[in-house]
């Protein structure tokens, strides 16, 4: 049983750790303990390594971990995706091997369908158009979303690419293009941006991963509790749910040890579920708020901003100064979106106060629900965006 809990705590901890590096940075956790843990780790951790490395080693150390991280950060390449596909490979592998045999026929007919899936959908979210933006399609980017002046607005031009930024979009230094409604660039998986034309192929990915891996546990476990305990330990007439809860995680232990590949696929597809059903969930989550990772990203600067004080909201006591106007000329390029927003921010600068435009009564934002989210269209529509999404 030792084993077993060594192994089980060193692919929890990988699965955690890997879990606050990838999400301690979003606004909900950014105060809490694990937006703290990512701050160190990516952070003050890297500082004192530096520190050290310069002390002991003369800084030589540093520019090769540094160069081996930006080349697997980047860049496109398949370092990351071969080590999931051996991880699939061999964990099929494995449970083929020792567990073929026990299986009834209808779980030899569903397990290569659900084993192919991660493979196929994987394919697919890691070769598709994420929704590059070019001179040939960048008039239909411009009218796929609104601005809706708070986190995008128009006339900015992509320093790279030197185009119009459509609303939503975000320069990938590592496609060299700017990506339509842009989420992340995932280096995880599948090492390909996830934008506007192929999220719902991410989507797929991620939920063809969650099944195999439910899939190996139930299996992996319904082996060692039905035929490996029943057989080398447990008498044939005494039933399992008679056995103390102690007893029985001991002599489960003792059946992992014993039937290792078996054992090590459920203890790998059991720990590392729960990294693969955070990501899913996490972006399911997105889709139903009606935002993208790096849209939360922006209404985290928004949330610190309110906090702060420094968020003022308009409420009008007449029109608007003509001014104004002229900047949202270029929102008619979209005029289907159902939804828009009359609602007016001044951001305040400490280091750099003016007066505050005239014509308006201005108060203090409280929340950040105060603020309108226009590409919010209510959870069907925004499930709708992303499986049957614009055509570039």
């Amino acid at each position: 049983m030792g084993i077993v809990r060594q192994v089980g705590l060193v692919i929890l901890g990988i699965s955690f750790f890997t879990f606050i590096a990838l999400f301690g940075h979003v606004p909900r956790l950014r105060s809490t303990p694990i937006g703290w843990i990512n701050r160190f780790m990516w952070g003050i951790l890297p500082r004192w390594l530096s520190y050290l490395d310069r002390r002991f080693t003369g800084g030589y150390i540093g520019p090769l971990v540094s160069g081996v991280g930006k080349y697997l950060m980047h860049e496109k390449h398949p370092v990351v995706m071969a080590f999931y596909l051996t991880l699939v490979s061999g964990g099929l592998y494995m449970f083929v091997k020792d567990g073929w045999q026990y299986l009834p026929l209808i779980h030899k007919i569903f397990v290569p369908v659900v084993g192919i899936l991660p493979y196929i959908t994987m394919y697919h979210a890691a070769n598709s158009d994420p929704g590059f933006v070019t001179p040939e399609n960048h008039e239909r980017a411009l009218r796929s979303y609104p601005y809706d002046h708070v986190n995008f607005r128009p006339g900015v031009i992509c320093r790279t690419c030197h185009l119009r930024k459509p609303a939503r979009s975000k320069h990938c230094s590592t496609c060299k293009h700017c990506i339509a409604k842009h989420d992340h660039h995932c280096v995880v998986w599948i090492n390909n941006c996830v934008g506007q034309l192929n999220i719902r192929h991410f989507i797929f990915f991620l939920g063809a991963t969650d099944v195999l891996l439910t899939y190996g546990v139930y299996l992996t476990f319904d082996i060692l509790q039905n035929v490996f305990m029943h057989r080398a330990v447990i008498p044939s007439n005494v039933p399992l749910s008679s056995l103390p809860w102690s007893i029985y995680m001991h002599l489960l232990g003792i059946i992992i040890v014993e039937e290792i590949y078996i054992g090590a696929v459920f203890l790998l597809a059991s720990l590392t579920g729960i990294l693969s059903y955070a990501f899913t969930i996490y972006h399911l989550y997105l889709i139903w708020a009606g935002t993208t990772t790096n849209e939360t990203m922006k209404w985290s600067d928004w949330q610190d901003d309110i906090k702060n004080g420094d968020i003022l909201i308009a409420e009008p006591e007449e029109d608007p100064p003509c001014a104004e106007d002229s900047e949202y000329d270029e929102d008619e390029l979209c005029r289907h979106w159902p939804k828009r927003t009359t609602q007016l921010f001044y951001r305040r600068d400490p280091e750099n106060a003016i007066d505050l435009p005239r014509g308006f009564l201005w108060r203090r934002v409280e929340s950040l629900s105060e603020i309108d989210n226009v590409y919010d269209l209510g959870w069907s529509k925004n499930f709708e965006d992303v499986f049957w999404p614009q055509k570039l």
